[in-house]
């Protein structure tokens, strides 16, 4: 492949991108560089970090870049990556003129060199390559089996250098940092394979613990980090269960893992050693030391299942007794508990995010998901609530009196916040109850479990769902639909439950079946629930309740050319459409509106993009219009499209990125 040349580069760009670009490039701002054949991507880190894409077939150069440059030519991050390949290509070029050297080497029989020389000769040579290389002379005590005098806190200092060299400014780690750890992984990987359990597993933990503690230095720490330290306690889980039998031998280990899962400040973290115990416990003595394990570091669990007679007779005792508290469940005393829902949020509707729910801080991650994701950080952009929560919420509403001092979160730029770091309290009361129903299912104490399940099921919809799934199953639906009446009535997102609920509805309770159908629809769009309901009700039933939803979904113009498309009534939803004015909606709904009259929608499509590509500036813009020209062009005869676009480009023929980013997408 022919990767265009020093000169070939300059003719691309301008002078001072290209000067630009050369400076990037010695700065070494180029990262994660993959070449494919004439498939080019990178990151180049500017102000932020940029993508950039090159793809070269027939010596025709196409190059993409997400920074929002808007002038003649390529930007500078594109100039850079191409200074890459080009020096990267030339090295390529060196080392294969270098092959023959390397053919020669190997072609060397080692084993018969090694063989030749004397054992004198052997030891001086070792002597010598060990004598400046630390890792090699670790590598070399491992395999000879000797023990290295170090401790978990001395693997845990020599890992923390490289947190310090990688930091920059401020002490804090970038963004796509990738601290590499896999000197102490070759090194725990030979004391693993010579039988040192004790050695190589103290060097997983050092791993594991080292990056923890290093996290609030990291932007972006549930990534790469993140990985780092599921792959450690996995190392350290899978060493102790290919090595050890017996449960005395394993309990030193179960011990460290729980102690690991109650303390650690990340959701992700908890779980990967949630996920080791449940490896490496498999007997019922593993289990029952894990549970006492467990409660040795949680206080005051005040469930009545917990600390019943079935559990205490199955060798889980010293829990308190169930009539010595009637506290509501809670972790260390430095934790705070969860508090029943109070009815002011029991009166909310699914839809609504309050600003009162702020009112005891800045919400987090963990908060918004229950742990579903790690976000850490916004290194993926600024981060909107429908990422988080998708449907659950359609909008803010301000409820009570608030300011921005009230809800926002003092920043310390030395210190991190408690939200960035730790599991929030409900968030860790939740993983402790579901290991204690996980424990409790392998000891087979299900007669525990309802008791269990009785106290907690309103805790998380996940609770609330297991339980009334396990009261279906006893054949206790009566009660059952308590439960999820309850859970309905407590939680705000209740897709899971509402479901399970209709389907107890059906055949027991129309109107109660019809009305949650209606609710799945209305609060969350589900449309297999509004073909149910249609299929249960008669024509004018049908119609008086369609019409309520055209009511209902007056002010939200999205639902109702859903719903329109989902009953083929694409006349209206074309007329909603036009009245919308949404130039988002257009090209979403593109494929089965315009089908009504594809000619009209076209003219109408032009009519906002005319103004939209005249509104803003920036390479990102000028690839969002050619993506709504891509969706125009399917509508018309090519002749009519092939005017307009000529009419685009000489409306903007002053803007050289705007018509590079149309030749680009093929127009």
């Amino acid at each position: 492949m022919d990767y265009p040349t020093r000169e070939e580069i300059r003719s691309l760009c301008t002078e001072q991108s290209f000067e630009r670009g050369v400076n990037y490039y010695h700065q070494e701002r180029v990262q994660e560089l993959d070449i494919d054949g004439g498939e080019v991507r990178a990151t180049v880190r500017g102000s932020n970090y940029y993508e950039v894409a090159v793809d070269i077939a027939d010596d025709t150069v196409r190059t993409r870049c997400s920074c929002p440059y808007d002038y003649a030519g390529d930007c500078k991050h594109i100039v850079a990556v191409l200074l890459a390949v080009e020096d990267r290509d030339t090295d390529t070029d060196s080392a294969t003129d270098a092959s023959p050297d390397s053919a020669l080497s190997e072609t060397v029989d080692i084993e018969a060199v090694v063989e030749d020389m004397a054992a004198d000769e052997l030891r001086s040579f070792l002597l010598e390559i060990i004598e400046d290389d630390r890792d090699i002379r670790d590598r070399l005590v491992a395999f000879a089996g000797e023990d290295t005098g170090k401790t978990v806190y001395d693997y845990k200092q020599e890992i923390g250098q490289l947190f310090d060299s990688a930091a920059g400014r401020g002490g804090l780690i970038d963004y796509d940092t990738h601290i590499d750890f896999s000197q102490y992984y070759d090194l725990a990987e030979t004391h693993r394979e010579r039988g040192n359990v004790e050695t190589a597993t103290d060097i997983y933990r050092a791993i594991t613990e080292a990056i923890r503690e290093n996290l609030n230095r990291i932007d972006d720490s549930g990534g790469y980090h993140g990985r780092e330290i599921e792959r450690a306690i996995d190392s350290y889980v899978e060493t102790v269960a290919e090595n050890l039998d017996s449960h005395e031998q394993k309990r030193p280990y179960i011990e460290y893992l729980c102690e690991g899962f109650v303390e650690a400040d990340h959701g992700f973290a908890s779980d990967y050693y949630d996920d080791a115990l449940r490896t490496l416990c498999t007997t019922t003595d593993d289990l029952e030391y894990w549970l006492d394990a467990l409660d040795e570091r949680v206080s005051n669990i005040s469930l009545d299942a917990v600390a019943g007679g079935e559990l205490t007779s199955a060798g889980a005792g010293g829990r308190q007794d169930a009539s010595a508290s009637d506290d509501p469940v809670e972790v260390s005393a430095d934790e705070q508990s969860m508090e029943e829902p109070t009815e002011h949020h029991r009166e909310r509707t699914d839809d609504v995010l309050y600003t009162s729910d702020f009112t005891d801080g800045p919400l987090t991650p963990d908060d918004f998901t229950g742990g579903t994701l790690d976000i850490q950080h916004l290194a993926v952009g600024t981060l909107k609530l429908e990422y988080f929560v998708g449907d659950a919420f359609e909008r803010l509403r301000i409820d009570d009196p608030t300011t921005d001092e009230t809800h926002t979160a003092d920043v310390d730029p030395t210190e991190s916040t408690a939200g960035e770091t730790e599991i929030s309290s409900s968030l860790r009361v939740r993983s402790l109850i579901s290991t204690y129903i996980y424990i409790l299912r392998e000891l087979g104490e299900e007669a525990a479990l309802p008791s269990l399940y009785e106290e907690v099921y309103l805790e998380s919809t996940r609770f609330c769902k297991q339980y009334a799934e396990r009261l279906i199953e006893e054949g206790n639906e009566d009660r059952a639909i308590e439960v999820l009446e309850d859970g309905i009535e407590t939680f705000r997102s209740t897709t899971d439950l509402r479901w399970l609920a209709a389907d107890l509805y059906r055949e027991r309770d129309t109107e109660a079946y019809r009305r949650t159908l209606k609710q799945l629809f209305l609060d969350h769009t589900e449309w297999a629930a509004y073909d149910d309901m249609k299929d249960i009700c008669d024509d004018q039933e049908w119609q008086s309740l369609y019409e309520e939803f055209e009511r209902q979904f007056a002010d939200n113009r999205q639902k109702l050319i859903a719903m329109y498309v989902h009953e083929a009534d694409l006349e209206n939803g074309f007329a909603e459409l036009k009245d919308s004015e949404n130039l988002s909606l257009v090209r979403q709904y593109r494929d089965p509106v315009a089908t009504f009259a594809p000619a009209e929608y076209f003219e109408f499509y032009r009519e906002l993009v005319v103004p939209f590509a005249a509104g803003e500036t920036g390479r990102r813009h000028y690839r969002t219009v050619a993506d709504h020209l891509e969706e125009m062009q399917q509508l018309v005869p090519e002749e009519r499209f092939d005017e307009f676009l000529d009419f685009l480009k000489d409306k903007h023929s002053n803007r050289p990125a705007f018509l590079d980013e149309l030749e680009k997408a093929g127009f």
